[in-house]
């Protein structure tokens, strides 16, 4: 169910990026990408690795009957979450106005700002949401209902001749956003009232354990992200707009290929954390195995797949964005690659060691930023593609 999810959620993105293209100029559609990449890039950070650590401790509560410890867990995340998403959103457009950098790049920031607190709520509820094995309920309204939102707005404003600048889509971005996570939050809260009990509030010392446990997990969730986008965040700061609006074509067009491993990620943290919990590990040890094997499996024919029509993907976003081709071969050879690591990430979470995940993450975000720096330069989009591959 996770894997069919994702792939209606793959063609809703690809049909919203393409809409998206075809109704905003070259240079609006690439300042969109822009605005969108960096708040998915930030968008980790402003949850405080709470929506990783619950997929460790939520599926332990619920198998030792802890009921309310999970209670205790959920509230004292969500306030942790949203006061934290929102304070920095307030900070950040207190430095923007303070400088009077309202234009240009500095609208920018202040679009991603806005947009962090929803997001980072989002983040954790979906996290939640894994943890519990709830799977429609974590995908569904963000990678089913926010993209038809998000088209769905944008294509009534167009027909009534409104025209899409990037200020109005990055609005409609933002209540799309918090549309989704304040009915994703209503929705948990009734399911888990059914399952927990929190009697009482959590105690100084349970706080300081999911703190200490989230906070780590922040910068590897957040280096991750930052490794996934840095080619089109540094691409955003050396090439035009509309440069990066061929290569994010290019790179959503292997959406499909992509969500399948985080489909597989969908389910296997939870299966990781009870084979954990169990009083062997061999059962970890084949869960692994398993899902390593049909992550390579299963992303290899997608990728293959979408090469074959690479062309008619591209060209669905309108002829200037068939100049994106190459870049499809060469990010769908790195995605193949990756997948042979599986879902090593999860892993190492449900594991407890942190510190080697960020050890790792800071290593291939250097590797990945510094290739990017010389590599666009050089070579434009076929630079950046490489150094996401490599």
């Amino acid at each position: 169910m996770a894997l069919v999810i994702r792939v209606a959620s793959a063609a809703l993105v690809f049909g919203l990026q393409v809409l998206l293209a075809r109704l905003m100029p070259p240079d609006g559609y690439g300042g969109f990408v822009t605005l969108w990449t960096w708040m998915l890039a930030m968008g980790s950070f402003a949850s405080l690795g709470f929506a990783e650590s619950s997929v460790r401790f939520l599926p332990r509560y619920q198998m030792r009957g802890r009921a309310t410890a999970i209670g205790q867990y959920w509230a004292f995340g969500l306030l942790v979450v949203s006061g934290a998403g929102l304070a920095l959103a307030l900070v950040v457009v207190g430095l923007v106005i303070g400088l009077g950098a309202i234009d240009g790049p500095g609208l920018t920031v202040l679009v991603v700002a806005a947009g962090l607190p929803f997001l980072a709520v989002e983040y954790y509820l979906e996290g939640v949401a894994r943890s519990f094995g709830w799977f429609r309920l974590a995908a569904v309204p963000v990678y089913i209902v926010r993209p038809v939102l998000i088209g769905g707005v944008c294509l009534t404003l167009w027909a009534s001749g409104v025209r899409l600048t990037l200020p109005l889509v990055g609005a409609v971005l933002i209540g799309s956003m918090a549309v989704v996570a304040i009915g994703m939050m209503m929705l948990l809260a009734r399911r888990l009232r059914t399952i927990t009990r929190a009697e009482r509030a959590s105690t100084p010392k349970q706080k300081r354990l999911w703190l200490r446990a989230s906070l780590p997990l922040l910068l590897l969730s957040g280096l991750d992200d930052l490794t996934n986008y840095a080619d089109v965040l540094v691409l955003s700061l050396l090439a035009e707009p509309d440069v990066v609006g061929v290569y994010f074509a290019a790179a959503r067009s292997l959406a499909l290929a992509g969500f399948v491993a985080y489909a597989m990620t969908l389910v296997a943290g939870r299966r990781f954390a009870l084979d954990l919990a169990g009083k062997t590990r061999a059962d970890l040890q084949v869960s692994i195995l398993e899902s390593t094997r049909l992550t390579f499996w299963a992303t290899s024919i997608a990728v293959g797949a979408t090469l074959l029509v690479g062309p008619v993907l591209l060209a669905a976003f309108g002829p200037d964005y068939l100049a994106g081709q190459s870049v499809l071969w060469v990010l769908g050879a790195g995605m193949i690659a990756r997948a042979l690591s599986g879902q090593a990430g999860e892993v190492l979470i449900v594991m407890g060691r942190q510190r080697e995940g960020v050890l790792v993450g800071l290593g291939v975000l250097a590797i990945t930023a510094a290739l990017a720096m010389v590599f666009v330069p050089a070579f434009g989009l076929v630079g950046a593609a490489l150094a996401s591959a490599a």
